[in-house]
């Protein structure tokens, strides 16, 4: 029951990863989103939701069992784990971006300009399009 429990958790959380970063590319690439408060609560929540993803993820592969890196799915274990790896570090290097717009923008001034919008929206897109290569290496996982 809590291997249940501890997957449904797993799901979700990719989903509102999945929906919000989607949610923002969007809002970013359209201008319907033309500030930077949108970025900082969206940071916010990929970290601590990344957080549940890995404590989760290893709570499953605990669950699992660890397999041998010669099989199938220990190798499509270890192309995920690498995306994840990417996944990170990019998204640290997007943290970053947020942070230093926002300190440039002085205390707690909201605007910003086309060109860091369009780095926004494309950084966005791009972990947007990052997380759903790992739900497509999670689903070869769970049903080969």
């Amino acid at each position: 029951m809590v291997s249940l429990a501890v997957r449904t958790l797993h799901v979700l959380t990719v989903a509102v990863l999945v929906g919000s970063t989607v949610a923002l590319w969007y809002g970013y690439r359209t201008a319907a989103v033309t500030d930077l408060a949108a970025a900082r609560r969206y940071e916010w929540l990929f970290w601590g939701a990344l957080g549940v993803l890995v404590l989760t993820g290893v709570g499953n592969l605990g669950a699992l069992g660890v397999p041998g890196p010669t099989t199938d799915w220990g190798r499509t274990l270890l192309a995920k784990l690498l995306a994840v790896l990417g996944v990170v570090l990019g998204s640290a290097i997007r943290t970053l971006v947020v942070v230093r717009a926002g300190e440039r923008n002085g205390s707690g001034a909201d605007t910003m300009n086309m060109a860091l919008r369009g780095t926004l929206g494309r950084s966005y897109g791009v972990t947007a399009g990052a997380l759903l290569a790992l739900v497509v290496l999670a689903e070869v996982l769970a049903h080969g």
